[in-house]
Parts: structure tokens; sequence; C-alpha cells
């Protein structure tokens, strides 16, 4: 059977470590905004251990709440490319206790479509 995207297919086997992974084949990954556009998760599964992962990032341009009123959603973009850390949320042998991602240890590059990259314009059509 095809993986259609929403099938996980875990490796519980694998071990906890702190390394870089292979980077995914283009559109595993996608970015849903947030209705307000400052916000936006990645999610797709990790190259390594397979588990299905979301990271949250906010984004904008940091430290200039309030001194020049808002900024459109054109002005907010994620970077290319984002990086990710496996937050399967499974327990991988070997992970510390204290490691701060909730996943195998891996961490890989994301790179997005530009139409994902950026929050929808509201009232904008797509060219």
């Amino acid at each position: 059977m095809a993986d259609d995207g929403h099938i996980e297919h875990h490796k519980a086997a694998l071990h906890y470590v702190e390394t870089a992974a292979d980077r995914p084949a283009d559109g595993q990954f996608t970015a849903a905004w947030s209705e307000d556009g400052r916000s936006v998760t990645v999610s797709g599964p990790c190259p390594a251990c397979g588990g299905r992962t979301a990271t949250q990032f906010s984004v904008g341009i940091g430290g200039t709440k309030g001194l020049r009123g808002e900024y459109p959603p054109a002005t907010r973009a994620l970077p290319d490319p984002v990086t990710l850390l496996c937050e399967c949320g499974y327990a991988h042998a070997d992970r510390p206790s204290d490691a701060y991602d909730r996943g195998c240890g891996r961490y890989w590059p994301v790179h997005l479509p530009d139409d994902q990259r950026r929050p929808a314009v509201p009232g904008k059509t797509a060219p």
C-alpha cells in the first residue's frame, strides 16, 4: 500500500543521537499558517525515524512590536531552509533525561516552496 502522507512508519528501534539526518525529499513537509499569519507549523515525517513531527515557528520582524504599527503578512516569511528537530514524541533508547527535544535527536534542513514560506495575504489572489 502506498504511503498517503498520513500513515506513520516509525522506527522505534532507532537510538537517540544528536546528529544531522539526510535532507528529506522535496514535498514531504508542509507549512500550515495561522489565520493571522504570525506563526506557521511545519510538519512531515522525520527522515531518520519516520515519526510524524511538527514544529511551530513565530515569524515577523523581531523586536519591533509597537514601534511602527502592524507589519502586513507579506513581510513575514520563513527562511530557506528551516531547520527542524525530530519531535515525534516516541521514547528512543539512549535519550538523555535533559534533552530538550521529544524525538530521536536528529535535525535536518527543510526547503519549502515559496508559496508555503509566506502566509496568504487577505484579499490577494495567487498568480
